[in-house]
């Protein structure tokens, strides 16, 4: 339908010329573009114009206002002004912006037709779509862009900055307060020999052991089981596990022998010492048949990212996928999930490089809790590394001590850099 209808100005700018990379690069562009053109155009029309030189201010100007398209794809790029610089000649006019979703530019041009600068469908439906967009809709989504380019300036950018640093400082200031010492270990040490009801809740990815890009990788190793043994052989102990981990791999790595409770899913399945696994609620998982095309849908736009299904949850892990495009990817499964979640009463958990969608209401400090009324304790001990253990640290009374892994803002009385010092405070109280 558009053959002969529209041509694609291509300008490249020189770099490098010198470099042998370089000039294999460009002889394949000439070459590329030679066989469109001989094999599509006519005596009337030629598909690509394409130009190989720098470009003056002006002329790049000149080439907006007469463009109806302007496509922009860099595989990664931290800015990209040109994609300013259109909208600056298109603001009271039509004229349509495809950006790619790696250029920084496209974080605050949310009205422009972002893209995927590796699917070419998904830039040739974007090419069609801008074609067949109407001049009104043009109009109305460059003046919107132009508004936020023209309020969001320099001046309010080195402002925001700013407020920012001065934001992180106060931050900081809260933190050093908690940062847990030598004098805090000794005193929980103290307290820890002095209980004779003791229940000690751990976390256990990121805070009993490290991360790996393999999740079936973090199985305990022989510090930690001697560690964990020796906690859960002393009769003032109650020693909880509480993880969000399915049943059957903590199941595997904890026998049932064990003076151990562990609570599995972020508190679906508990399991109290020689017992087996229960519910602590029926709940429902053919949501799940919802969910699971979009996680795997993300899956394919985001390499080496995968979904983890465990018996009442998804998980869709991105550690391994690059970390920019896994921070972007998971920004937007999130909006992509929030009407769903509303309307199934699930509930989204951001992780540590990991989204989990599960059913609301379903959490650790509700599994604390439980553990909590089976006892009067009179030592509450609580370690966790990501957002899902805030549960815990709010179902826990006051006189709790309760410790984050990790410099994030956190309800916990204290933190500590990493497992190592997790590690070290565990020895300490074996030695009581």
């Amino acid at each position: 339908a558009y053959h002969e209808k529209v041509s694609f100005l291509f300008f490249v700018m020189p770099s490098r010329e010198s470099a042998e990379l370089y000039k294999s690069l460009k002889k394949d562009m000439d070459e590329l573009v030679g066989r469109i053109n001989s094999t599509y155009g006519s005596l009337n029309w030629m598909p690509v114009w394409y130009f190989y030189r720098p470009l003056e201010f002006e002329e790049r100007i000149e080439l907006y206002c007469q463009s109806d398209i302007a496509l922009i794809t860099p595989v990664r790029d931290g800015m990209n002004l040109i994609a300013k610089e259109y909208l600056a000649a298109h603001t009271d006019r039509g004229g349509v912006l495809i950006i790619s979703e790696t250029a920084g530019a496209s974080k605050e041009l949310v009205d422009a037709i972002i893209v995927n600068p590796n699917n070419q469908i998904e830039i040739s439906d974007a090419i069609r779509s801008s074609l067949e967009m109407p001049e009104e809709t043009q109009i109305n989504k460059n003046k919107a862009l132009a508004n936020r380019l023209r309020n969001y300036n320099i001046s309010a950018w080195a402002d925001h900055f700013i407020t920012s640093l001065d934001e992180v400082k106060k931050i900081q200031e809260i933190k050093l307060a908690k940062r847990i010492t030598h004098q805090i270990v000794q005193e929980i040490s103290n307290a820890y020999g002095a209980g004779s009801r003791r229940i000690l809740f751990l976390d256990y990815d990121g805070t009993l052991m490290g991360f790996n890009k393999d999740p079936q990788k973090v199985y305990p190793d022989k510090e930690l089981y001697d560690v964990l043994k020796k906690l859960s052989q002393k009769k003032e102990n109650r020693l909880v596990i509480i993880s969000g981990r399915d049943k059957e791999t903590l199941g595997r790595w904890f026998p049932s022998d064990w003076n151990l409770d562990i609570v599995a899913e972020h508190g679906v399945w508990i399991r109290e010492p020689k017992g087996e696994f229960t519910m602590i609620e029926q709940i429902d998982s053919k949501w799940m048949e919802i969910i699971r095309p979009i996680l795997e849908f993300f899956v394919i736009r985001t390499p080496r990212s995968f979904v983890e299904t465990k018996n009442y949850s998804l998980v869709w892990h991105y550690r391994n996928a690059d970390p920019d495009l896994g921070v972007q990817r998971s920004w937007e499964l999130k909006d992509e999930l929030k009407a769903l979640v509303t309307n199934l009463n699930l509930e989204i958990m951001d992780g540590d490089k990991v989204i989990e969608i599960k059913n609301s209401g379903i959490n650790k400090g509700r599994a604390a809790n439980i553990k909590i009324g089976d006892g009067n304790y009179d030592f509450i001990l609580a370690i966790g590394d990501d957002w899902t253990d805030e549960y815990t640290f709010d179902a826990l009374p006051d006189d709790a001590y309760t410790i984050k892994v990790g410099t994030k803002t956190t309800k916990a009385n204290y933190y500590v850099e990493g497992v190592p010092d997790v590690r070290n405070i565990l020895i300490k109280l074996t030695n009581k």
